[in-house]
């Protein structure tokens, strides 16, 4: 069983700054030559070619912006436990937009399709092309992100089939998939089925090969005039859920001037979060704690305001993509996990940047 494991920042004891840009990158730096630290871009990369697959696993990505998100890549590598165990290939399937690069994320093979017009509902379009492509290349099994489009595309693809899908999988290993069930007060544990709607965590993305990312012809996607996308929900940015939010602006208890705290999140568009220590006060609703014992989130942005960085809320944000910390205690645990860090007290630049964002809207 693949057990989803979180990477615990690390505390430093000394005053000495941490370099977030060195730590992803140990080659990054003047000193590195001397060190005899290669360059990271002249490391080696294993290169894996699978010509004759012995079984196709295929995997559809829901991509933002065109990139893969953290669950994506989560997604590829639990098709790569499948495929690796069946002698088989990964074949993605992704829109002609797509620009992040497949192969090094374990893709043995790429299917691109257009991206059909505004109006038409893409999980109705693209369910039975996907049919038809398992189908041409007898694939074994099907993933999806249990998304808002992946998990409507994977269950339309189960239906058709007559599969029992396996869906919210947490953990995946070649003959067993666990799945949350009961609101995600239970867990099943089954074998693999032949399609399988995955959660973050399900299983390690794929790092240290290169695999052939080979493109295959194009899907070709009918029309569903019955079905028309009428866009996009506006929606109160900061009801969205935390595990949803693609930028949280989080306060601790450094922070006192909560209208600055709430105009800025508004200003941003942004999710609002908050430490344990703001929600046992009663400042922000529960729902909204972000920590080990609260809400384990992933957003691309990060922002903390007054956050010191207790374990616990570390844990939580361990798979954030970029961290923002504002604190007027250099030494804080958070300004050492933050990707830039900004000494200063909140109340003064959470109301500086506010206005600055309403001075850029207002040039626009």
């Amino acid at each position: 069983m693949i057990r989803r494991t979180e990477r615990r920042p690390r505390r430093q004891t000394s005053g000495i700054r941490r370099d977030p840009r060195r730590e992803r990158d140990p080659g990054a730096g003047p000193d590195a030559p001397a060190r005899g630290r290669p360059p990271v871009e002249h490391a080696e990369v294993a290169q894996v070619t699978i010509e004759q697959p012995e079984s196709i696993v295929i995997a559809a990505p829901d991509l933002d912006r065109g990139r893969l998100t953290a669950l994506d890549r989560d997604l590829l590598g639990a098709a790569r436990v499948l495929a690796d165990a069946q002698r088989g290939a990964v074949v993605v399937v992704v829109p002609t937009g797509c620009t992040d690069d497949l192969g090094g994320a374990g893709a043995d093979r790429v299917v691109r399709y257009a991206m059909p017009e505004a109006a038409t509902y893409l999980p109705a379009v693209l369910a039975p092309a996907l049919i038809e492509l398992a189908h041409r290349t007898a694939a074994g099994h099907l993933l999806f992100a249990e998304g808002p489009t992946g998990g409507d595309v994977g269950r339309r693809v189960a239906a058709r089939l007559g599969e029992r899908p396996a869906a919210r999988v947490t953990s995946l290993a070649a003959g067993q998939a666990v799945c949350l069930a009961d609101r995600g007060r239970r867990e099943i544990v089954r074998a693999p089925p032949r399609v399988l709607l995955v959660e973050a965590g399900c299983a390690e993305p794929v790092t240290g090969t290169r695999h052939q990312a080979r493109p295959l012809p194009d899907l070709v996607l009918g029309s569903e005039p019955g079905v028309i996308d009428l866009g996009a929900v506006k929606v109160d940015r900061s009801a969205v859920p935390l595990i949803e939010a693609d930028l949280i602006v989080s306060a601790g208890a450094g922070v006192s001037d909560w209208d600055a705290f709430h105009r800025l999140a508004a200003k941003l568009g942004a999710a609002e979060g908050a430490s344990r220590v703001v929600c046992d006060l009663g400042h922000l609703p529960r729902e909204r704690q972000i920590g080990a014992s609260g809400a384990v989130v992933e957003p691309r942005g990060y922002l903390a305001f007054g956050i010191s960085g207790a374990p616990q809320h570390l844990q939580g944000i361990a798979r954030c993509e970029r961290v923002v910390a504002v604190n007027s205690d250099p030494h804080a645990p958070m300004m050492q996990r933050a990707d830039l860090a900004i000494v200063a007290d909140a109340q003064q630049v959470m109301p500086a940047l506010a206005d600055l964002i309403e001075r850029d809207k207002g040039r626009a």
